[in-house]
């Protein structure tokens, strides 16, 4: 939260700044200067500032969609282990109910001896359940994590060369002059000094 707040007030810095190169462009267009190109303008007066798609990024960049197809297969994994639990449930379930219905039950003790033991069955489906969600989530944070630090780490390279004042996120503003923009160049630098982890 606290960086978008940031993110926030630096591109208000840089509309102002853009408002000030606009109203000083039109001073020195009435003055018979010539006027720069649209594209040009903009950069010029954004300064040091950029900005990159994250979407377009974690889309493009070849450790986010393994991460991603690693967090689908682990959800599907999940959801067969699901369905596998309930369909025990049910199956017990049913056949405790067909057992009563066709008076099989000798006794009163029998009968409760199974609703226990559905019982028991349905707490350690769910203890099960739940086992598997926390260790996905754990798992998913941590890749998460790989992901977020490998985008840090580029762009603290990147930026060692190019001295870049700041670098926006697009999804913090409203318009963003694309003269601007530098996701294709984070991507493919991304992408280029990625390794894949060894097969094991």
């Amino acid at each position: 939260m606290k960086k978008l707040a940031i993110a926030v007030r630096i591109f208000a810095v840089a509309l102002a700044i853009g408002a000030t190169a606009c109203s000083q462009t039109d001073k020195n267009t009435e003055a018979g200067a010539p006027a720069a190109p649209a594209a040009e303008a903009g950069a010029a007066a954004a300064g040091g500032i950029r900005y990159l798609n994250l979407d377009t990024v974690f889309a493009n960049y070849t450790l986010a969609q393994e991460i991603s197809k690693e967090g689908q297969k682990l959800m599907l994994d999940y959801q067969n282990l699901e369905r596998q639990k309930q369909n025990e449930i049910q199956r017990l379930g049913s056949s405790i109910e067909q057992k009563r219905n066709s008076n099989g039950y000798l006794s009163q003790e029998s009968f409760e001896a199974d609703v226990n033991n559905f019982n028991k069955k349905q707490n350690e489906a769910a203890n099960v359940l739940g086992a598997r969600q926390n260790s996905i989530s754990t798992k998913m944070a941590e890749r998460q994590k790989v992901l977020q630090d490998s985008l840090d780490n580029f762009l603290r390279d990147y930026n060692a060369t190019r001295h870049y004042d700041a670098i926006l996120l697009r999804e913090s503003g409203v318009y963003f002059n694309p003269a601007l923009d530098i996701t294709q160049e984070v991507i493919a630098g991304l992408n280029a000094r990625y390794v894949a982890p060894a097969a094991e």
